[in-house]
């Protein structure tokens, strides 16, 4: 019997290194492939946390992606720029990733950050933490902020994803595969555009962020703008236009104000600004299209220009 139970264990052993090799053999060509990709979303991210040396850099979501034209920027101030914006991220990642602009020897000239009217709310779901755990998720063997972030949002995943290569990598297998076999790049300096529109209704109410405070993700907003204003870096935060009837304010948005006011900066907000809730502007509900994109970022650029905040 003690002989079977040996012969069993020696089994499971050799089945273990097996799926052992083999994980850290796919994981590291998959980790390579992820690594090097040449377009998407994942190109533009490994710039942002690895080598931002732009004159002007911006942070924020989806709405931060599609609503600012790194191209107009240039054009309009004169400066390189790109947009370290990421899709589904919200303040928390925009802290994960802002130390690699500020502590290079190349020190950006302007930093704008785009928020959302709920960004430091709770979420009611899980949504939110399972797209930023995939984000993450692939640098928290390599990148200790992103390690420790992981440490305090989701620990269960970060023990899954060190103990498997390949599970750090599972939600981004057709993301690699896609951006492998397209030529066409729809990523300019992390700009992504989007062209039309796909509305078909008017604009209705907005009610999100009224559950409460995400102490987390406030802490991280005070993080991002006292890192910023220490380097004494002049910083924009807009609230870019929502597809919206007007709201009243909520809790998330009145805390976000506070933070700023403590480090004297404005809010620029455009949510509800009659000239760009427009169907023609809109690509869905909560993102501009090119033909509002490009109207907006001219008039943030002409704003940035009048408020002499590059002269100081």
């Amino acid at each position: 019997m003690r002989a079977q139970y040996l012969r069993f264990a020696k089994k499971v052993l050799i089945l273990l290194i097996i799926m052992f090799v083999v994980d850290r053999g796919l994981g590291s060509i998959i980790e390579y492939y992820f690594e090097n990709e040449p377009l998407g979303d994942s190109a533009a991210f490994a710039h942002a946390i690895n080598d931002p040396k732009e004159d002007v850099l911006i942070y924020g979501s989806s709405r931060a992606v599609h609503t600012y034209d790194t191209r107009i920027i240039t054009d309009s101030l004169g400066l390189t720029s790109y947009n370290c914006g990421r899709n589904g991220s919200n303040i928390i990642y925009g802290a994960a990733i802002l130390p690699a602009a500020l502590e290079g020897t190349h020190q950006p000239k302007l930093i704008i950050l785009d928020i959302a009217a709920k960004e430091i709310a709770k979420r009611s779901d899980k949504d939110g933490d399972d797209v930023l755990a995939g984000m993450i998720l692939p640098y928290v063997l390599t990148n200790p902020r992103f390690e420790a972030l992981a440490k305090d949002l989701f620990p269960k995943e970060l023990y899954k994803a060190k103990v498997s290569k390949l599970y750090a990598y599972n939600s981004l297998l057709l993301s690699i595969i896609r951006n492998y076999s397209r030529s066409d790049n729809d990523n300019i300096n992390g700009y992504q555009p989007l062209p039309g529109s796909k509305l078909k209704s008017d604009p209705e109410a907005f009610t999100s962020g009224r559950d409460g405070i995400d102490e987390y993700a406030k802490e991280h907003l005070e993080l991002f703008v006292k890192s910023v204003t220490d380097k004494k870096i002049p910083l924009v935060v807009i609230l870019s236009p929502m597809y919206t009837l007007p709201f009243k304010e909520n809790e998330s948005l009145t805390v976000c104000r506070q933070i700023l006011a403590k480090y004297n900066i404005e809010l620029w907000d455009y949510s509800t600004d009659p000239r760009y809730v427009q169907r023609p502007l809109f690509y869905d509900m909560a993102h501009l299209n090119t033909k509002g994109s490009d109207m907006f970022t001219r008039e943030i650029m002409g704003r940035i220009k009048q408020s002499g905040l590059l002269n100081k």
